[in-house]
């Protein structure tokens, strides 16, 4: 008998599994995702700043954990990596429209002669527009394909600067639990343009072009509403 009933309880848990699973249809008309966006991971920024005498390259590779890539020794930053909370909405089936808002306390060291560095902080501001199209493989694994720009802004003590980048994303999703998506994949930020300016302190100002590039592999977890 006790077997009985450990059996008979282990077939409902499972039909029970099995329906909490069917029920995920995330990507349906009408639904609303609300994520937290690039919250730990990988990437690999490459930079350009366009000055006289010659451009200066620059790249780093760091992993992140709930917190800013923008930090960096060269004066150039690539940012994409920074947190951000995104809002997407599925205008029909599959078809996203969304964007992403970024925000990140940064810090600046610039080498000085004699063991002299100066570090500076300030923040970064990100704005990401963006549409996809979300792709199911079964009611557990799909995946969520996106394109749009990223425009950040940015501001130390004695410095400003903003760049603009095409990105790519290509994210595999995973239904964690009812209207609930963790989702982590590849992402490219791809640098079109950029300026920065530095006041150097006697009164002039010194303006530089640039562009930053980032590759990275990214993580996000969102929760899905039907309107």
């Amino acid at each position: 008998m006790k077997r009985t009933f450990q059996c008979a309880f282990a077939a409902a848990a499972l039909l029970a599994s099995t329906s909490a699973w069917a029920e995920q249809d995330f990507g349906k008309k009408g639904q609303l995702a609300v994520s937290a966006e690039r919250l730990f991971g990988f990437s690999y920024n490459s930079s350009s700043v366009s000055q006289p005498g010659g451009d200066r390259d620059s790249s780093a590779t760091r992993f992140s954990l709930l917190s800013s890539t923008a930090s960096t020794s060269t004066g150039v930053w690539g940012g994409y990596g920074s947190p951000r909370v995104a809002g997407d909405y599925f205008v029909i089936d599959h078809l996203s429209v969304g964007a992403a808002l970024g925000y990140a306390h940064v810090s600046v060291t610039v080498p000085g002669l004699g063991n002299t560095d100066t570090t500076t902080s300030g923040h970064l501001f990100a704005f990401a527009p963006r549409a996809g199209y979300a792709i199911a493989f079964n009611d557990l694994i799909g995946l969520w394909p996106r394109a749009g720009f990223t425009y950040l802004s940015y501001s130390v003590e004695n410095a400003s600067a903003h760049n603009l980048a095409l990105t790519l994303e290509a994210p595999f999703t995973f239904n964690v639990c009812p209207h609930v998506v963790f989702w982590g994949g590849p992402t490219l930020d791809l640098g079109l343009s950029g300026s920065s300016s530095v006041d150097n302190g006697n009164g002039t100002t010194v303006s530089n072009s640039f562009h930053s590039t980032e590759f990275g592999i990214q993580t996000a977890l969102l929760a899905y509403f039907d309107l």
